[in-house]
Formats: structure tokens, sequence, C-alpha cells
């Protein structure tokens, strides 16, 4: 049975359906509406968004501003920031913005409050300490040369993200970043290291996650081969919300920061899982961050719909995902310290609204979250564009571009900045037949040839993009750029009537990989019979593990490989 909000938000859509078949390509919106950049562009605090390459009309806008209205967005978002369990698989309040204002008496217990706050204050002893290259209350600066950061997905992209928009100078550590259960990096990083050098952080939030626990027990033991305990105490810190598990493996008490149960792994930057981050970038650039992302908290509360970046962004996606059909979305910053921002993306878009059941546990009625690719531009431009300006699936993008760069090479910034917008406009009005000829004929391409060449040099054009610019790139613009991707996801899955704060999806694999694990460590060991398939590729990887001897494996190369 559907619900008001549902009979509403399908009434609404059908209309966006209705007013995408009038065929008014993106080239014609810009060749004749000289306002479009006033009517399709807006800003906040350092941040512009730029939506006027793409199919919609004032009318189109005006209806998914409705769109929005109808589906509750108003109430849902109020609801979330007064701490309902709006996480309803799991019975959870949405509190993580909470750390953006360190407001936490607002919602939670006196109690828990006091513990957050004492573990906000402890964040910035140890790492201001760290950040000078100091042991906490220990050894004198640039003593400390290293950082290991143990963690994998929403306890490590967004702390590598901000180590790479924001990286060390002076005294502070070196960086290093183990995800992977696969050992060849941490083995290579542990070869070329001082374990006296070296501090570690482990980040779970269970502390019962496999890969860093397989990491934190080979890295005790290297510590172990030149240090004291004492001494691999001193070096070893954790961020966790389960403190106790801390504490038995070995991390000192007041080593430990506590960071919550309801802290979502991919929104978690804003908690002590940061601490990494506010070790490379300084603690005073790290509060700055957390007051920029809480800024563009109270835009999202605050503005009105048609002037709501977030809301805006998302009422995008679900015109490009819905209404399109177009499944695939694109980030390109064009930015070498935003690298890290596709990957980032990637999680919190497709971890949170990768859902096929709405929150009544009904199939969904429409599409949800594209699959989110990316790169930094120039290279994304060597990489993916063929794709997207002549392959057959047209791929929305957002460009992301800084006006002001922390470098004085400012042709290299003009001609970086022209390129993005270049790539933008070409997507948007491509090459028809009549210009594509008047270039050839002007590279003295002629007759049968030209003929030839043609087809393949028309650019078909009318392919969506958001241009995203930042005055700079400064620790507040890049919190409040972070919360505005939040708080989009967030608007998709109330358009799309799904949770956006549960991800039962990873459960399944890691559960999987325990049984197939006996069997690959016995050769003899027996997979359940409600694991199908794996027989042949089982016996497989056993037979290759006898060409190892020695801690070596043989290699054998194929017959006719040059390498």
């Amino acid at each position: 049975m559907m619900t008001k909000n549902s009979e509403k938000i399908a009434i609404s859509m059908e209309m966006l359906h209705k007013s995408n078949n009038r065929g008014v390509t993106i080239k014609q919106h810009l060749s004749t509406d000289k306002d479009r950049f006033s009517l399709f562009s807006r800003s906040f605090d350092g941040i512009l968004l730029d939506f006027s390459r793409t199919a919609l009309d004032s009318d189109d806008f005006r209806n998914l501003m409705e769109l929005a209205g109808a589906s509750g967005v108003q109430a849902l978002r109020e609801r979330m920031f007064a701490g309902a369990r709006i996480n309803s698989s799991e019975h959870r309040a949405v509190l993580h913005p909470l750390w953006r204002g360190q407001n936490f008496s607002d919602l939670l217990s006196i109690d828990e409050a006091e513990l957050l706050l004492a573990a906000t204050d402890r964040l910035r002893e140890i790492a201001q300490a760290l950040h000078r290259g100091q042991l906490p209350g220990g050894a004198e600066p640039g003593h400390i040369r290293h950082l290991i950061h143990v963690g994998i997905g929403g306890s490590l992209l967004g702390p590598r993200l901000l180590c790479e928009a924001f990286p060390p100078s002076g005294d502070c550590p070196q960086i290093h970043f183990i995800s992977s259960v696969d050992a060849l990096e941490r083995e290579r990083l542990l070869e070329r290291i001082d374990a006296r050098e070296t501090v570690v952080m482990l980040v779970s939030k269970s502390f019962t996650t496999s890969e860093v626990l397989l990491h934190a027990r080979r890295i005790r033991q290297w510590q172990s081969e030149s240090l004291s305990p004492e001494e691999s105490e001193d070096r070893l810190f954790a961020v966790t919300a389960v403190v106790d598990r801390a504490t038995e493996f070995g991390v000192p008490a007041d080593h430990i920061l506590r960071m919550g149960n309801w802290t979502g792994g991919r929104f978690s930057i804003w908690s002590p899982v940061g601490v990494t981050a506010a070790v490379s970038m300084g603690t005073d650039s790290f509060e700055q961050f957390l007051q920029g992302g809480a800024s563009m908290d109270r835009h999202f509360r605050e503005a009105p719909l048609q002037d709501n970046l977030p809301l805006i962004l998302a009422m995008l996606s679900v015109w490009h995902r819905n209404v399109c059909a177009y499944d695939v979305h694109g980030l390109i910053p064009y930015d070498s310290r935003l690298k890290g921002l596709p990957g980032w993306l990637q999680q919190v878009e497709m971890e949170s609204n990768g859902k096929s059941v709405n929150t009544s546990g009904q199939p969904v009625a429409m599409g949800t979250a594209p699959v989110v690719v990316g790169d930094c531009g120039t290279d994304a431009q060597h990489a993916l564009f063929q794709a997207f300006h002549q392959g057959t699936t047209i791929v929305p993008l957002d460009f992301i571009g800084v006006v002001n760069p922390d470098h004085e090479d400012l042709e290299a910034q003009r001609q970086l900045l022209s390129h993005m917008l270049a790539q933008a406009t070409a997507l948007a009005v491509g090459s028809d037949r009549n210009q594509t000829l008047h270039t050839m004929a002007g590279q003295g391409v002629a007759g049968e040839e030209l003929e030839a060449l043609l087809p393949h040099r028309i650019m078909p054009g009318n392919r969506p993009s958001n241009v995203i610019l930042l005055d700079e790139l400064s620790p507040a613009i890049l919190g409040r750029l972070l919360v505005l991707y939040e708080h989009k996801v967030f608007v998709e899955s109330i358009i799309w009537q799904i949770n956006a704060f549960d991800q039962w999806g990873v459960e399944l694999g890691k559960s999987l990989a325990n049984a197939i694990q006996s069997a690959l460590t016995d050769e003899a060991g027996a997979i359940p019979e409600d694991i199908p398939g794996l027989e042949g590729l089982i016996r497989h990887i056993h037979k290759k593990k006898k060409g190892k001897k020695g801690g070596q494996v043989e290699v054998t190369w194929l017959k006719g490989n040059s390498g």
C-alpha cells in the first residue's frame, strides 16, 4: 500500500518525466537563455554550485523543488537533527553531526556527553604532541617520524583524504595508511622504518575488524623485535567505540579515543577517527574543518529549498538518475589535493543508498544509488573522458575546481581551470556535423579522407555536468564540501524512501570469508554446503601453494612472455 508521501512522490515524478520529453538540448538552453547562470547557480560561504549545464528549465527546477517538498524532506531533516531513530533497521539515531558542533549534551545523556567531550580534549592533546613529532608527554620534538594509521572503509578514507589535502610538514611525522589485508604494503613499509620512531593508530569502531586486527598483531610483533613492552605501548593508540576490546589487546587506556557506537563509519571523519588528520594538518586547522562542516549543517537546516545547496545537488541527482535514466555518476576534482574525494564519495553514496528495498521492506519504486566513478583532472581526461564524450553511456559529472591555489604558478592554475571549463563546455555542446567539417577543413583534411573520418570526429554533446568552484581549499571550505555531499545523499534517500544509514550488504561477504578461510588453511577442510561453486578454485589454490619453498614463491613464466 502506498503511503501519502509515496503518492505525492509518484505524482511529482510523473510530471518530471513528461517535462523531460520536450527535446530541448543543453546547448539550446545555453545559447538562448542569457540569464541561465544567474537562474541555475547558487553559492554559500566559499562554494559556488553552477548547474546551468543540465537539461533543466525553470519549470523542471520548480517541479524538482515541489518533489522535495512533497517527500517530507523538511520534517525528516529535523527529525535527524533532533535525534530521532531514523536509522530504522538498526533502531539508531543519526548523530554524527554532533561531532562537528560538539554539542553532545543536546541529544545525549550527561554521562555520555562528558565521555565524548573528554575524548575530543584528549584527541587535541595527542594530535598536538604527535604533530610536533613527540609522544604525548614524552620525547623531544622530531623524535617520532612515522605514524601508521590502520583502518578500512570509513575508518581510513576520510582521514586519508584530509591528510592528502593538508599534508604534514616540519617535525610532523610522515603518515602511512594501511587498509587492505594484503600484507605486501605493510611488509614493505616496516622494512624501511624504525619502530622507535613510529606510532601506530588502530581504528575500528567494533575493534573486531579482521583486517585491522591482523595488521595490528603483525605490527606488534614487529615492535617487540626492537622495543620493550613499555616502549611498544607508548607508541600504540586506538580509536574505537568498544574501549574494553582495545585495552584487552594492549592499548593503554589513555591512548584510546572513544568514538560512539552511533557514529557510522562513512560519516566518522568528524569524530576521533579524524585524529590522524588532526596530526597532519594541526589541531587548529582540524577545528576549522569541523566548524566548516557545522556551518553547512546550519545552511542545510535553514536555507529555503530553492537556495539549499545539498538539496539542490540531491535533486539534480534524482533528475539524472530517475528522469533521465543515467545510472553512473562521475566526480572529477581539478586539484591534486582532492584526489581522495572520489573514493570517499563512492563509499558515502554507494554504501548509503545502494539499496533495493524501501524503509518498509518492499522493493523500491525507482533506481537508487548510481555507480560513482572519478579521478583527478587533467589525468582523468586521458583515461575516462573518451567514454564520457562519445561512449554510449551518458555520465553526469561534478567538476570541482579551486579558484585560488596554494602555489604561485598562476599560469598553471589558469591552464588547469581552463581544462575543467573546456571539458564541461565540450560535454554540454559537443561538435555537430557542420562544426566538425569546419574544424577538419581547417586542419587540411579533405575529400574521401574527410568523409571517412567525419563520423569518428563528431561529438554528440548534451551531456550534463555541474561545476562546483571553491574560493580556496581551506579546512573550513573542505568541511563544508564534505557535508554538502553527506546531506545530498541523505536527501536522495528521502526521495527514494530508503534507509541511508545501514549497510547490511557489506556483512554477507565478511561472514562467508571466515568459512572459506578455514578451507584455505586446511587442504582437507570442507566448504559448507551453503557456499556452492568454490571447490575447483580451492583445489587450484592448494595445488599452486605447493610451489612455495622456503617462504619464496616459485615463478614459472608463461611461454612467450617477454616481460
